[in-house]
């Protein structure tokens, strides 16, 4: 079976990671990717991997009708079973072109959750509300990444009868404890064995609030708590002077080292001890979180997305954008990591994700889906 899939990008996110792991998986049926936008760093290991992928080079969220004609003339040439489209501007723009070009099977890839009103592009809001409408004529399925995912887009208006979930899986290959590892990279960063390393790995943006990330170590601080926190991601660096005068005004600059964007997250995991994820909206799946598990960190979640389902009774999770629980859940795993409970955290974390999170898992979701709706 011919699967083609739309995605708005192949630049270095979680959609673009999931389709990736999907295509070199799935040994059953033939993948097609075309990008809307650019190759990116997924363009490249697909063609590696064999999958043919079309660039079409469009300016991020201008449609175009010329782009509208060479999509359909590749769908034309391509003949697939399946379109299926990933992110909520692939979904509006693959779909237009799928019908227009006579494919009848069209399945949807959700990859969002919630939204902050006063943070959100207006553009994309609308988007959504007119995506919503479309839900009940154009996709014959639509996959949710997150079950908190489904329950925000039925209150949204999307046609709930035709939702899919499918969790993100995880190569526990890639992502696994490796001691010397750690130890190299802690000599590199010249981070001590005895002092703790918090971690997160995120873009600066405001839905990842890094802020009340920082505000957090903050009260650890003043509450005598040894640390080290290694942050990771697209601007966070020295350049980022928002980010470095805040640091600087909290006192952190001793405690907060900045490694900036990174190409083997696999890697930087296995310095981690306990990972942080401080976001206050818009993640559906959170896929660091699973990664750290993996790698044996047990993680402290604010409650988003689908956060608290990954890391279940493995670790701790509070309400988002308050400071000072999460400062105070980060304590209380620091001090079970440091017990006698501390090894037994970090199999759990890392069983957690072995028994519900692999790849091989989320990949025969996918081909039973197809199987099941379209041969």
């Amino acid at each position: 079976m011919k699967i083609l899939h739309i995605i708005t990008s192949l630049g270095d996110g979680g959609a673009e990671g999931v389709l990736y792991k999907l295509c070199c998986n799935d040994f059953k049926n033939e993948h097609v990717v075309v990008s809307l936008i650019d190759q990116g760093k997924y363009g490249k290991l697909l063609l590696k991997n064999q999958t043919r992928v079309y660039t079409l080079d469009m300016k991020p969220e201008k449609f175009s009708v010329i782009t509208l004609f060479k999509l359909i003339k590749i769908l034309k040439k391509e003949k697939p079973k399946i379109v299926q489209t990933w992110l909520y501007h692939a979904d509006f723009f693959g779909s237009i072109a799928a019908k227009l070009a006579g494919v009848k099977n069209i399945i949807w890839n959700v990859r969002h959750s919630d939204f902050d009103k006063n943070e959100t592009k207006k553009s994309l809001l609308i988007l959504v509300k007119i995506l919503a409408k479309l839900s009940y004529i154009m996709p014959k399925k639509i996959i949710f990444c997150s079950k908190r995912s489904i329950k925000i887009h039925k209150n949204i208006g999307y046609d709930k009868k035709k939702s899919i979930y499918i969790a993100n899986g995880y190569d526990l290959k890639k992502f696994t404890s490796n001691p010397i590892r750690e130890k190299l990279l802690k000599r590199k960063y010249n981070l001590s064995k005895k002092v703790p390393i918090l971690g997160n790995v995120a873009r600066f943006h405001p839905k990842k609030d890094h802020k009340n990330l920082l505000q957090a170590l903050y009260f650890l601080k003043k509450n005598k708590v040894v640390f080290k926190c290694v942050l990771v991601g697209l601007e966070i660096n020295k350049k980022n002077k928002q980010l470095v005068e805040m640091i600087k005004n909290l006192k952190l600059q001793n405690e907060v080292i900045l490694l900036g964007t990174q190409k083997n997250i696999n890697i930087i995991m296995n310095v981690i001890d306990i990972y942080v994820m401080s976001s206050k909206y818009g993640e559906a799946f959170p896929n660091v979180v699973a990664e750290a598990m993996a790698c044996g960190a047990p993680c402290v979640v604010t409650d988003v997305g689908d956060a608290s389902l990954i890391v279940d009774k493995t670790g701790w999770t509070v309400q988002p954008n308050n400071s000072k629980k999460l400062a105070v859940a980060i304590q209380k795993a620091l001090i079970n990591l440091h017990s006698n409970k501390g090894k037994n955290i970090r199999l759990r974390a890392r069983k957690r994700i072995y028994n519900e999170f692999t790849v091989r898992k989320m990949v025969d979701k996918y081909c039973q889906l197809w199987e099941e709706n379209f041969t």
